[in-house]
């Protein structure tokens, strides 16, 4: 046994957090390395570790990192807007987008009435160019 040699495995946020061992059968060490401790903490106070296993096996193997993601987003966004949440930034960027469309059509508009004036005129009398004009 000269040859073995003893790997230390850092314990991931979720074990640290919780004071123990992080062994290799951890279910959250490959979302929450030790350095995602402030992530794992945002998640944490929102849902709690039950309820984030709980997510996580109710949903496929391949759709899990992207579960993190959102679970990390949601408790970054309650962090931030604690009353409504990610909520309350969609809502004001829909309002955005409703302004945004608005005005566009505004200026649809105003290019349509500005072209057809164009097309009332008739052609101009006075062109360059042409023999006798200056």
């Amino acid at each position: 046994m000269a040859n073995a040699v003893s790997v230390v495995q850092k314990a991931c946020a979720a074990c640290k957090h919780q004071r123990r061992r992080c062994d290799a059968n951890c279910e959250l060490a490959k979302y929450f390395p030790a350095e995602k401790a402030d992530d794992f903490e945002d998640v944490y106070h929102l849902y709690g570790m039950q309820n984030t296993l709980k997510i996580l096996k109710s949903v496929e193997e391949e759709e899990r990192d992207k579960t993190i993601e959102s679970l990390i987003m949601e408790a970054k966004m309650r962090l931030e807007y604690p009353v409504h949440g990610h909520f309350s930034v969609a809502r004001k960027l829909s309002i955005e987008i409703d302004k945004a469309e608005k005005e566009l059509e505004f200026v649809r508009r105003q290019i349509q009435l500005f072209r057809g004036s164009d097309n009332r005129a008739g052609p101009s009398t006075c062109r360059e160019g042409q023999p006798g004009q200056p």
